[in-house]
């Protein structure tokens, strides 16, 4: 299999290279990397729909008599239209037209990240968006979330934030969806028309009607998937104060806290992989190492050479360090994904319940296993009993997640600690949630009281204090110039961290008003200092007091506001005003058509890149309503922890998506 720089990154979120060998592919390279020629093989390109990438394809077969590959399947990331030159330089080269066998579009041109969760791969900022810079812009990033309706197979209801940015993409979107659904019934009238004939005269051939039919069925219910099926399309504006707050869920302070990139760098260390690779470190990560007798690059002779890299760290990647049998500190690399039980299980919990879980599991497994608990001596810290661990080969693996976990969560910890942030998250909370700890409510003066104690004192560092300025600016209405000015003055800020200040606020994002269906809004002195709780309503505020008295955790009281819209979406309560739909009458011919269709059998999959749900359990899946919600300017970890308890909580199948994933600043 030859991929791009691009197109690997997708094929990593989705399988293990191990799974690609089972299937029966024994090489994967990099396609603008010095290659075998191995003419005696068939190959497989998986390629960005880029001119770069194609022509270094044609240039494989350039000779005829030395051509690299002996026939070829071709798979790009995303769709190629008829008038693009990718198309006009495949066919002007009739000796690969000869050894193509297969050609094909699969809509993956986006990260799928998690199983409910897909972000793109772009290098714009919300500076790139707050004001749009380009109006192209919105029409890419519309091909790729068509994609992604594609492999949801949805044809959902839209409706979108009434911001000119939200509503200039929704119609963008709108029209290239309503093509593909057009499309789609074209075929499906060609389709039973040449079934149809065909049945007619070959009544006698039922497996070849069969398979017809269930093409068919495909498309039809494609077309005639669940009707109530949303994509609800947001802005970075609709809540900014989730930018700056600190989250103490594993997941959410991992990433905020020890700077885990989130962004795939394009650089790619060519990796050859034997059909039977010998080892690999722990975790399939992107850059996962290799051991090959005869193919590793670094290797020959026979011997196995470690094909070293030191050291671009990939995204979502840590580095952690882990004691060996011979008591030296050794460097692991580890990927942070689903593919990790132990990350899944802790990652939405709060940071001291992780703590608390992995103790107590360590625990109760060298509880159960004789030679550990002997060799442990009943000593109940979780350093030694790992210790003890190791002396048992086959809980290696084992030993190395939970070395892992146990690694990030004192590390967590520690900057906790060093940083004072515990101090910090009180104030944020409070401005958050315009109450304090026991459920009073606060005012302005009070909150800048807190805010000044922490950003004049010397116990907090540059970054903390620059958050927790722009978490009070977000979060407060009429604050004039001056007064910022004043207020960021007395922080004694670093130019940097001054001008990060000053360019977020020309963005403008906190002045869109905050959401809440509820209640209508209060009328509020035009020039008076207030929250924007108070400019919505005071619903939220009655809620964060029932919050407070009864939160296991006083530093996480903070709720994102995606889950009052989600909640709204689901109970049919979403404010027309806040939240139009794009068609209105497209809405209520869905609602016409559920009622006629809400007895047939719906044979739709699930998202491609999980494509490890069980059979037994799919057919169950597939029969919830899918709520789409994809925000223009990213998606954080606290949303991202959002979308997987809602869907729990309300069982309905809710995906997350955005131009970007953000951490902190």
């Amino acid at each position: 299999m030859i991929v791009d720089l691009n197109s690997y990154k997708i094929l990593s979120l989705l399988c293990k290279n191990e799974e690609l060998l089972e299937r029966g592919v024994s090489l994967i390279e990099l396609i603008n990397c010095e290659r075998d020629n191995l003419e005696d093989f068939d190959c497989i390109y998986f390629l960005s729909s880029n001119i770069q990438s194609v022509d270094i394809m044609i240039n494989d077969f350039k000779d005829e008599k030395c051509a690299k590959y002996k026939n070829i399947h071709i798979l790009f990331t995303s769709n190629i239209s008829k008038d693009n030159q990718i198309l006009d330089l495949i066919a002007s080269n009739n000796f690969i037209l000869k050894r193509i066998k297969s050609c094909a579009c699969i809509n993956l041109h986006f990260f799928a990240y998690e199983s409910r969760i897909f972000y793109f791969h772009n290098s714009l900022s919300l500076f790139n968006y707050f004001p749009l810079i380009n109006n192209d812009i919105l029409s890419q990033i519309s091909s790729i979330l068509l994609s992604v309706c594609s492999c949801l197979k949805i044809f959902p209801s839209i409706r979108y934030q009434n911001s000119e940015l939200c509503r200039s993409f929704s119609h963008i979107f709108y029209n290239s969806i309503k093509n593909l659904h057009t499309i789609y019934n074209d075929k499906n009238k060609i389709t039973n028309t040449n079934i149809n004939t065909y049945s007619n005269k070959n009544n006698d051939n039922q497996s070849d009607n069969n398979n017809n039919n269930h093409m068919n069925n495909d498309i039809y219910h494609y077309n005639n998937n669940r009707n109530d099926d949303i994509l609800l399309i947001l802005d970075r504006s609709i809540d900014t104060s989730i930018l700056f707050i600190h989250d103490y869920s594993y997941q959410s302070l991992c990433y905020d806290l020890l700077n885990i990139n989130t962004i795939y760098e394009m650089q790619f260390d060519q990796t050859k992989i034997n059909e039977q690779p010998n080892e690999h470190i722990y975790s399939n990560t992107c850059n996962d190492t290799y051991y090959d007798d005869k193919n590793t690059e670094m290797g020959g002779e026979g011997k196995k050479k470690k094909n070293k890299k030191k050291k671009n760290i990939d995204a979502h990647t840590v580095l952690f360090e882990i004691t060996n049998n011979d008591q030296k500190k050794e460097e692991k690399e580890a990927l942070l994904s689903e593919e990790d039980h132990l990350w899944s299980s802790y990652r939405h919990h709060h940071i001291q319940d992780v703590n608390e879980i992995i103790k107590n599991e360590i625990s109760a497994f060298t509880e159960k296993n004789a030679v550990v608990k002997i060799q442990k001596k009943n000593v109940l810290n979780p350093t030694e009993a790992l210790d003890a661990l190791r002396s048992l080969p086959q809980y290696e693996t084992l030993i190395e997640q939970y070395w892992l976990h146990y690694y990030l969560c004192n590390n967590c910890f520690k900057l906790l600690q060093d940083k004072n942030i515990v101090d910090v998250g009180l104030v944020e909370q409070d401005i958050c949630c315009n109450v304090d700890k026991y459920g009073k409510e606060l005012n302005h003066q009070k909150n800048l009281a807190s805010v000044n104690t922490i950003i004049t004192s010397d116990e907090y560092d540059q970054e903390e204090k620059t958050r927790l300025l722009l978490l009070y600016f977000m979060n407060y209405i009429n604050i004039n110039d001056n007064d910022k000015m004043k207020i960021i003055e007395s922080a004694q800020l670093n130019l940097f961290m001054k001008n990060i200040i000053n360019e977020f606020l020309k963005l403008n994002l906190h002045n869109s008003g905050y959401y809440s269906a509820s209640d209508e809004p209060i009328q509020l002195s035009s020039n008076k200092i207030h929250h924007v709780l108070e400019n919505s309503n005071k619903k939220k505020i009655k809620h964060y007091k029932n919050v407070a008295k009864n939160s296991k955790y006083e530093l996480s009281r903070h709720e994102p506001i995606i889950k009052d819209i989600i909640l709204d979406i689901y109970n049919d309560a979403l404010d027309e005003n806040y939240f139009p739909h794009v068609d209105p009458t497209h809405q209520q011919e869905i609602k016409a058509g559920h009622a006629s269709h809400e007895n047939k059998q719906n044979v739709s999959r699930g998202t491609i890149w999980d494509f490890k749900t069980e059979n037994k359990n799919q057919t169950k899946k597939e029969k919830k309503r899918k709520i789409l919600i994809f925000i223009i300017g990213g998606i954080t970890y606290p949303e991202i922890k959002q979308i997987y308890e809602m869907s729990n909580e309300l069982d309905v199948d809710i995906y997350l998506g955005g131009t970007n994933l953000l951490t902190s600043v």
